[in-house]
């Protein structure tokens, strides 16, 4: 009940910004603040429908129409790397709307599907994975799916497992970003000081030393500002650690001067059309953050699990 009534209300909302498109782009004729957005993806493949659980999947025709909208028409592509100089200040050149894309999780289908089709429109990306999970040969066992996700487990494996250290290196030698999303996949806000700094610094050490690169980019579990999945205290351990930027799940648009530890994302439905995509990267939405909000303070969040890998995350040496 809940998931239909969460579905419905998204559709509704989607609805609306259709029909107020035209007179957003009017009141954005008056603006001149640049605004950079940060899509947020899961899974990118062919999927049945979503019954009663969310897969955050996006179909593989419908992702390469969006990245394919976004080369044709030299919207502005930022690394979040880029972004965070930006954010601190720094001026680039180009149009005053940004873009910059991000993938959660680390499913093995990023690799197989997003990748090269990224690759063929020249797009950068950062993909944020579960340390924990990362080369294993196992499911995500923090999250939940119907029966069509098991069913679709069963006869393609490969979509559902994680990526292989192997796939990263390539992708991070192609101009892929890696970045972490922690160790385990707790929201840190359940974690003591000690734990956080484990799930942020350890999980990043490991990154670094298997990828041979710097990782400078974080993405919190559940990642909710309503929900408390990150505070001062999260923030000040990943600057310790020697993080630049970190993404959580509030949605909207990111100005020069927010705060890199606390950038908004916009996420990617698999029922957008390439029109609602249009809409989410111009701006047109970005008032859901207050109904989104509104939904979160009113229906008590029933997906955060407190989740410890089966098989231990290696240690760095």
């Amino acid at each position: 009940m809940r998931f239909y009534l969460k579905r419905t209300l998204q559709k509704g909302m989607k609805r609306l910004v259709r029909l107020s498109y035209p007179f957003y782009l009017f009141f954005d004729l008056f603006k001149r603040k640049e605004e950079a957005r940060v899509l947020m993806y899961h899974k990118v493949s062919n999927l049945p429908p979503e019954e009663k659980v969310p897969y955050c999947n996006v179909p593989v025709d419908a992702f390469e129409a969006q990245m394919k909208y976004l080369a044709e028409n030299k919207i502005e592509v930022l690394t979040l790397k880029g972004l965070g100089h930006w954010l601190r200040g720094e001026r680039l050149p180009g149009s005053r709307k940004k873009v910059v894309l991000t993938f959660d999780d680390g499913f093995r289908d990023n690799y197989l599907y997003a990748y090269p089709i990224l690759k063929k429109y020249r797009l950068p990306a950062t993909f944020f994975v579960i340390v924990g999970y990362t080369g294993r040969q196992d499911f995500f066992e923090h999250l939940q799916w119907d029966a069509p996700a098991l069913a679709d487990r069963a006869a393609h494996p490969d979509h559902w497992l994680p990526m292989t250290w192997e796939m990263l290196n390539e992708m991070e030698q192609n101009g892929m970003s890696i970045g972490s999303h922690t160790c385990s996949h707790r929201s840190l806000s359940t974690l003591n000081r000690a734990e956080t700094a484990e799930e942020v610094g350890h999980s990043k050490k490991i990154l670094e030393e298997r990828l041979q690169t710097e990782v400078s980019s974080f993405s919190y579990p559940f990642g909710s500002p309503i929900y408390g999945d990150f505070n001062p205290a999260t923030e000040e351990a990943l600057k310790k650690a020697g993080y630049a930027v970190a993404c959580t799940t509030g949605w909207g648009a990111n100005q020069m001067g927010d705060n890199p530890y606390t950038l908004k994302r916009i996420p990617i439905y698999d029922h957008d059309t390439l029109f609602d995509f249009k809409c989410k990267i111009d701006g047109a939405s970005d008032w859901v953050e207050k109904f989104k909000s509104l939904w979160q303070r009113f229906v008590r969040r029933e997906d955060k699990v407190d989740f410890t890998p089966t098989v231990g995350v290696e240690k760095a040496s």
